[in-house]
């Protein structure tokens, strides 16, 4: 089995909420107990001169966000070439741009990537309401975004995308989902089918030999997990998110039945929490050390 290394990925600059930056310092601890290891890798994210806007008008932070998903990038490449399991610690889910990439060059694009999240995160820079790049990492990694979002050299393939948890989305993320028949579940299906229907479900259709877990900690129900960067009503359904235990129960078979390569953990507030979704957060990694192959 391979070791698991833990990447630090400070990064607020996706969506520029307060505390988003702060994760892995609060959350190291916790790594460190539930595997036994030392956390010392971290991404520096210190930068000179940073602008929200400094060509483009309407993205936010384009050039910081890039330069550190670089920076990432190489981090999480060289984990795995030392034969490690990368487990990347954000920050926004922006975070998600350097760790997918990296792993799609190592695995020369044979990977799929399963994204449980109440976003879609994949909004272009032509769509995006906000400008906030968190809304659009799996674009940027599918490669629709134009070249100023280039990083690594393979792109996912959009039928080896897998979302878990969606309730969250502005009409053109659903329509680009639905014409690309890419695979997505509802908060509302997730809570009517249990976890073994769920992930036999995503199995079957599985074509990679290697696969990268997403996981944003806003796809709990707000009243057990409210420590997360954005918190937004839900709009096309009437589910809050999936309670802990069937997220312990899905990626426990996830993990137990899949060839799971690398991970990320992201959007957790340290400053929104009281020291209950820390523990969370631990029961959540206790499943990734017991169960993964």
């Amino acid at each position: 089995m391979k070791n698991i290394e833990v990447i630090g990925m400070p990064m607020k600059y996706g969506c520029f909420v307060e505390g988003a930056d702060l994760s892995y310092e609060y959350l190291k601890d916790t790594f460190e107990k539930v595997f036994n290891i030392k956390c010392n890798n971290v991404v520096n994210t210190e930068l000179e001169n940073v602008e929200i806007h400094k060509e483009d008008k309407k993205i936010k932070y384009l050039e910081p966000v890039m330069e550190l998903s670089n920076r990432l990038y190489r981090k999480v490449s060289t984990s795995l070439e030392e034969d490690n399991f990368p487990i990347v610690v954000g920050g926004d889910h922006s975070t998600c741009i350097g760790s997918i990439s990296a792993v799609l060059d190592y695995y020369k694009g044979d990977v799929s990537v399963i994204y449980i999240d109440k976003h879609a995160d994949i909004h272009t820079e032509k769509t995006t309401p906000s400008g906030n790049i968190h809304g659009m990492p799996l674009s940027i990694c599918i490669g629709r975004c134009d070249n100023r979002f280039n990083i690594g050299n393979y792109k996912l393939n959009k039928n080896n995308l897998f979302f878990i948890g969606l309730s969250n989305y502005e009409i053109e993320e659903m329509n680009y989902i639905q014409e690309s028949n890419i695979y997505h579940l509802l908060e509302s299906e997730v809570e009517k089918r249990n976890a073994l229907d769920i992930v036999e479900d995503i199995v079957k259709r599985i074509n990679t030999k290697y696969v990268h877990i997403s996981l944003d900690l806003d796809s709990l129900k707000d009243e057990e997990f409210h420590a997360v960067n954005v918190a937004v009503e839900n709009i096309y359904n009437d589910d809050k998110g999936m309670n802990l235990d069937k997220l312990k129960d899905i990626l426990k078979l996830l993990l137990q039945k899949l060839n799971v390569c690398s991970m990320d953990v992201v959007e957790y507030n340290p400053l929104l929490d009281n020291g209950e979704c820390k523990k969370k957060v631990e029961e959540i990694l206790v499943e990734v050390k017991n169960n993964r192959r």
